[in-house]
């Protein structure tokens, strides 16, 4: 089996700060342990462009390739608004180069870019050669990671109704999807109802993998102080964050209990809290002065209008700092409905304060938000969820294959071209095939399309055996 990953880079300029990326990085090593014949293909910005190491992605292993390509609007005016805009025309060369010009091939595309889908789709089967009547070769599925709802974008100018629209018919019309968050889901339904068939919405929702956003908290160490001092305020200084809310906590922290605060962020941060005596920062700080300031750190505030099922206060968490949680729908997904650290806005100084003052207790309490979280962002159970929805999703398309003319064709050049330990490349194969066509060509130079010889090799029980550049197929007991 083969999966395209296409990530959407909502940090264009730095790729590990992307939690989309994140997630799928978990998934591919999950998948590479379960299944020792996959191999995974990624569509990504250039490492020079997007600031990553190809080892990040896993691409110095050889089940993976990274197909490298400046996305659609790279370079121009308002591109942090096209980041999930599409296709650029050397994306869809790049990823032709890697696969189908080499005999390769792509069975699920896991696509969390809202437009363009329609077109990655047209180009796959294209490339393929696919003919009316066969199974699709392809399966495009939507990895929906944060639902343009509208408590989520209320003050991004260029997302309206009709942006959350054609994502929702974008989303419910392909071949799946993949959810990242349960509200998700539900706005999905609430808000699909409106203008799409109802039936329609809830057979794709009913279909669809809910995969969490997976986290290893066997990584952290969750350790936490015998008393607290030091706040961790991490991640971006978005307007969404209310990192000034947050920052009048640290502020109440170290005038009543001495507490300083360490600050991490991508990007820079503001004098007005740089500068502070009781503030140590790291502005654009390296993963290295992250993971210093998660060992550090005791407490840490989420005060955020909205999230997905966010990353950074959970790996705080998991490094052994109390969270304080502003008790928003989406922090539901991944904490007890009965934590009692949440609170309103208005209510996280006093949760903050009381927290510091029954300190045993508020550890014990975050003790038992972690063994609920770990649970629900799991990687193992993520990987096993998406991994076995892709490889269902391969095997229906296998059962729907009536045998051909080229199916007989393909069996004879079997014959021929497997070695043998019945294996054969699909170059060899498709050379093969020449001596039993009629026009003495090879099979593929006629009206068969690639997949129909893959569906022929797997239906005599021959599987990928995940290799790069041209596949090579091995007969399974």
């Amino acid at each position: 089996m083969r999966i395209l990953i296409v990530p959407e880079l909502y940090r264009p300029d730095d790729a590990t700060a992307n939690g989309t990326l994140n997630d799928a990085v978990v998934w591919v090593e999950q998948w590479l342990d379960i299944d020792p014949t996959l191999h995974v293909y990624w569509l990504l910005a250039p490492p020079e462009v997007a600031d990553y190491d190809r080892e990040y992605v896993l691409a110095d292993r050889e089940r993976v390739t990274l197909v490298e390509a400046e996305p659609f609007m790279h370079g121009r005016r308002h591109r942090n608004a096209f980041t999930e805009s599409g296709y650029s025309e050397g994306q869809l060369e790049a990823l032709a180069a890697a696969t189908y010009d080499q005999l390769g091939y792509v069975d699920v595309v896991v696509d969390q870019l809202r437009r363009g889908r329609a077109d990655l789709y047209k180009w796959l089967l294209a490339l393929d050669g696919h003919r009316v009547g066969h199974p699709s070769p392809v399966d495009i599925v939507a990895n929906v990671h944060d639902l343009q709802l509208p408590f989520k974008y209320a003050n991004t100018g260029w997302r309206n109704e009709f942006q959350r629209e054609t994502e929702i018919a974008d989303a419910v019309l392909s071949d799946g999807m993949w959810f990242k968050a349960a509200i998700d889901v539900e706005g999905m339904r609430e808000f699909g109802h409106e203008f799409m068939q109802e039936s329609v919405v809830d057979r794709a929702l009913d279909d669809a993998v809910l995969t969490g956003s997976p986290i290893d908290f066997s990584q952290f160490d969750a350790e936490y102080a015998d008393d607290p001092e030091y706040l961790h305020v991490a991640g971006s200084i978005w307007d969404k964050k209310q990192v000034g809310t947050v920052m009048e906590i640290a502020e109440t922290l170290h005038d009543r209990f001495g507490i300083r605060t360490l600050m991490t962020s991508m990007s820079a941060i503001p004098d007005e809290y740089a500068d502070l005596p009781w503030v140590e920062a790291y502005p654009k700080a390296s993963r290295e002065e992250f993971e210093a300031a998660l060992r550090r750190g005791d407490l840490c505030v989420s005060a955020t209008e909205y999230e997905t099922l966010a990353r950074t206060w959970f790996e705080q968490a998991g490094s052994g700092q109390v969270l304080i949680a502003r008790n928003q729908p989406w922090i539901y997904d991944a904490i007890p409905r009965d934590y009692e650290l949440a609170g309103t806005i208005e209510e996280l100084p006093a949760i903050a304060v009381r927290a510091v003052e029954n300190w045993d207790e508020a550890v014990a309490e975050s003790r038992r938000m972690l063994e609920y979280v770990a649970e629900i962002r799991d990687p193992e159970r993520s990987g096993r969820r998406t991994h076995g929805d892709a490889a269902e999703r391969v095997a229906r398309k296998v059962e729907a294959y009536e045998p051909d003319r080229n199916d007989e064709i393909v069996g004879d050049a079997l014959a021929e071209a497997a070695d043998d330990g019945g294996r054969v490349a699909l170059d060899d194969l498709n050379r093969a095939t020449a001596a039993f066509t009629e026009s003495g060509d090879p099979i593929l130079d006629g009206k068969c399309a690639l997949s129909e010889v893959l569906f022929a090799l797997r239906r005599r029980g021959y599987e990928d055996t995940g290799n790069p550049g041209t596949p090579v197929f091995e007969k399974r007991e």
